[in-house]
């Protein structure tokens, strides 16, 4: 995109404003002092704007080191002050998705395509502070909050961006969870944040649940990599991803992310994914990364085989919701209700340490009813699996792939309103994009092959009054 002013103009519009800054140091510093702040974030907006590129990375880079975590219980905690730091730090993971998003905007323009997760949560929105009794469980503001944490993860599918931002996007969440497992290293060595939980799971630089989370989104970020050239780093990376989701010997998602591998395998033709490569992947990757696994295997299989059926105590949760859902079927009690539903002090819930479901269809029914969790859900199928129709066969068989796993995640986990929703979603919507961006290259690609094919080519030419010329083929 063009800048908006010359280079020269630049540099004078910077020495004016330096001199500006110096006048007011020397004549006025207690105004300066004050306005310090404002200068520098409207500093700050025009370097994202110039270098969108540093937002992406700095989210991918806020999404690995666990910011949200770190400043409530980690080494960026401060003492006393921890609650008020986690509540920055929760915001913080949530407002960047919208920073980025306002900056593409502002950059490359609105996207066409229809944002079907952000109009359900919207409507959802809408009545539960319109029609239904505000504060019977859930204020208004908090209404409001879990509006803008709910939709922080589909923000991005408004805006625009050239393929580079939603390849950094897409191969960023695939390092995820190595960056976070390479930074408690650090962290364990000088004694600031475990690298177990008190469960003797590994967490990170997050909590083992939160982690394997971002494990599932990694390896559909590697494998959509892998498939578009078969290169061994995205066949390394993806084992890496393995080897930290087993460790946290968290279930669920190694469940969806088993399904999700299946349904790719099983379904992908010999275009996309020849037997040849099958093959090799089966007798070059699966077969050593077995072997090199087997420490985290075995380390993994020590929960699973305790708990057997256990549901980790999902099915004492359950039932909270489930009378709640029984007495209010339809609308529900309101966005963000869910969270609230059930008592902290009661001694079960202590004894279970979360308020969570743990399931988001029953989340999504106490907060906006069985017709607004299923206005949600229908509109992750429009946005993912209608929407992924015309794209490359790649794209969409792992779309589609990753949809089918998260819905059955979704009956076991917060996939909605966690961190790691942010990073999931905002994955599968680059992927989306990128792949519109390429269908609409490729549509271009069979346009200009026509005209060729015609006997010539409309090409730029400047200093023509209409900017174009007629150049004739050369072919024959």
């Amino acid at each position: 995109m063009p800048s908006l002013t010359s280079p020269l103009a630049q540099v004078l519009i910077a020495l004016f404003g330096a001199g500006l800054m110096l006048l007011f140091a020397l004549f006025l510093p207690g105004t300066l002092l004050l306005l310090l702040p404002a200068m520098v974030l409207i500093l700050g907006g025009l370097m994202a704007y110039q270098f969108p590129m540093v937002i992406a990375v700095g989210l991918v880079l806020t999404y690995g080191l666990g910011i949200d975590i770190q400043l409530d219980a980690g080494f960026l905690a401060m003492g006393g002050g921890g609650r008020g730091v986690a509540a920055l730090g929760a915001a913080v993971v949530k407002v960047v998705p919208f920073a980025l998003a306002a900056v593409l905007l502002l950059r490359y323009g609105p996207s066409n395509a229809i944002n079907w997760p952000f109009l359900a949560y919207t409507v959802i929105a809408t009545i539960s502070i319109v029609v239904l009794p505000v504060g019977r469980i859930v204020s208004t503001g908090e209404m409001i909050r879990s509006f803008i944490g709910s939709t922080a993860p589909f923000v991005l599918a408004f805006a625009l961006a050239p393929k580079r931002i939603w390849t950094t996007l897409i191969r960023g969440a695939a390092f995820v969870p190595i960056i976070s497992a390479f930074g408690v290293l650090f962290t364990q060595l000088a004694g600031v944040y475990p690298a177990l939980d008190q469960l003797g799971r590994f967490q990170g630089l997050h909590s083992a649940p939160f982690l394997a989370g971002f494990c599932v989104t990694a390896i559909f970020a590697a494998v959509i990599e892998y498939m578009r050239g078969f290169k061994l780093i995205w066949l390394v990376v993806g084992g890496l991803d393995i080897a930290v989701l087993l460790a946290t010997q968290a279930r669920a998602p190694l469940g969806a992310v088993l399904l999700f591998l299946l349904l790719v395998f099983l379904l992908s033709n010999k275009q996309i994914f020849p037997l040849r490569r099958k093959v090799d992947l089966v007798m070059g990757g699966a077969v050593p990364g077995l072997l090199l696994l087997s420490p985290v295997i075995a380390f993994a299989m020590q929960r699973f085989i305790s708990q057997g059926t256990d549901t980790s105590g999902r099915d004492l949760m359950w039932p909270y919701f489930l009378d709640a859902i029984r007495d209010r079927p339809l609308f529900g009690y309101g966005l963000g209700a869910g969270k609230l539903l059930v008592n902290p002090d009661d001694p079960l819930i202590k004894l279970l340490g979360s308020t969570a479901a743990h399931n988001e269809y029953l989340r999504l029914s106490v907060d906006g009813g069985i017709i607004g969790c299923a206005a949600i859900f229908i509109s992750l199928v429009a946005w993912l699996w209608w929407g992924s129709r015309n794209l490359g066969s790649i794209e969409r068989l792992v779309l589609r792939s990753a949809l089918v796993a998260v819905l059955l995640h979704s009956g076991f986990d917060n996939t909605l309103i966690a961190t790691t929703s942010v990073m999931q979603f905002i994955t599968l919507g680059a992927i989306l994009a990128r792949g519109r961006a390429e269908a609409k290259e490729a549509g271009h690609r069979r346009t200009h092959g026509r005209r060729s094919s015609h006997g010539g080519e409309r090409v730029a030419v400047p200093g023509t009054a209409s900017g174009y010329a007629w150049r004739q083929s050369r072919a024959g």
